[in-house]
């Protein structure tokens, strides 16, 4: 309340105004991930959406990020700031619970589809290794990963939580571990890996991707298996980015042009990861935090993570917070 009511104060006193004249320029592009009627903790409900697109397009023009880029390129203005939504990964419940209130709030959009995801070729390994810590029996969970061993006690949801955050955070980047760990909690559950992920877990099919494009939002590119990429070979870098393009657009109608790093944090950016996507006719690439905005470096473009209903919003679309961002990086 305290924080509404600041925001509500500054406004009064023209100091929105001020930071929203010297940030006009600068895109507001916000990250959202996964969606549900009701919300919870890993999911933004229906109406918080709705909420969210209003309170954001009142003092903004909702654009893609290819459409974005485009007029920062070719230095079209706006009378309003520019605000992007993006969406990573590719999830069934983008189709299911965001697409219907785009459509109906007349909102584009961004989403980064995981083409392997897509395709059926594989699961989010985050999931995967949810799924088989859910299926663990209660008791001690022991892994053998890089020549170590760790061993954690699971017996309820909050302990399986934590057990996860400690995995997930041996193999966010470490692609090569991957395999291996879920091979063995298959074998400690006795319980193994669906080829397809359940409905909690799912990926928009071909079909619902397409209709996506035919509302107007825009599919870029978030590699073939949401691999970590800086650690790739040449060849395997080659596959995630390349491949995974050439797959996207075979089944869609418009060339991808932008792209999201998996994790999204500085570590995933490398001159040759770089490199890699400009080959393959990337013109921009999106991270998973916010930093000051610079045209000039196109293939390292933050974004807001802000929840729909938090004050910080307005912070973002005032551009107050660009502006702390320039003084404290």
């Amino acid at each position: 309340m305290l924080k509404k009511a600041l925001y509500s104060g500054a406004g009064m006193l023209g100091l929105w105004r001020l930071t929203r004249q010297l940030t006009r320029d600068v895109p507001r592009i916000f990250m959202l991930h996964r969606f549900s009627a009701m919300p919870d903790a890993q999911h933004t409900g229906a109406d918080e959406l709705r909420r969210f697109i209003h309170v954001v397009g009142r003092e903004c023009e909702f654009v893609t990020m290819r459409e974005c880029m485009a007029r920062r390129t070719n230095g079209s203005t706006s009378s309003r700031p520019l605000a992007v939504l993006t969406v990573d990964d590719g999830y069934a419940d983008f189709h299911a619970v965001a697409l219907p209130i785009l459509r109906e709030q007349g909102v584009a959009a961004t989403v980064y589809a995981t083409a392997g995801f897509i395709d059926g070729q594989c699961w989010l390994w985050w999931d995967a290794l949810r799924h088989l810590i859910d299926a663990h029996p209660d008791g001690d969970l022991r892994l053998a990963i890089d020549s170590g061993h760790m061993t954690m006690n699971i017996g309820d949801a909050a302990s399986r939580q934590r057990a996860w955050n400690d995995i997930a955070d041996r193999l966010v980047s470490r692609n090569e571990l991957r395999p291996a760990v879920l091979a063995q909690l298959e074998a400690m559950s006795g319980t193994k890996l669906p080829g397809q992920p359940p409905p909690e877990y799912a990926a928009m099919n071909w079909s619902q991707l397409a209709e996506l494009e035919q509302a107007g939002i825009e599919i870029g590119g978030h590699t073939m298996t949401h691999a970590f990429l800086p650690s790739l070979t040449p060849e395997m870098l080659r596959h995630e980015i390349h491949g995974a393009k050439a797959l996207l657009e075979q089944q869609l109608r418009e060339p991808l042009q932008t792209f999201a790093y998996p994790n999204g944090m500085a570590a995933d950016h490398s001159p040759a990861v770089e490199k890699a996507l400009s080959d393959a006719g990337f013109s921009a690439a999106v991270l998973a935090y916010p930093r000051p905005y610079d045209a000039q470096q196109p293939y390292r473009v933050g974004r807001w993570s802000a929840h729909p209903d938090s004050p910080t919003v307005g912070h973002i679309i005032s551009g107050a917070s660009e502006l702390k961002l320039r003084v404290t990086s």
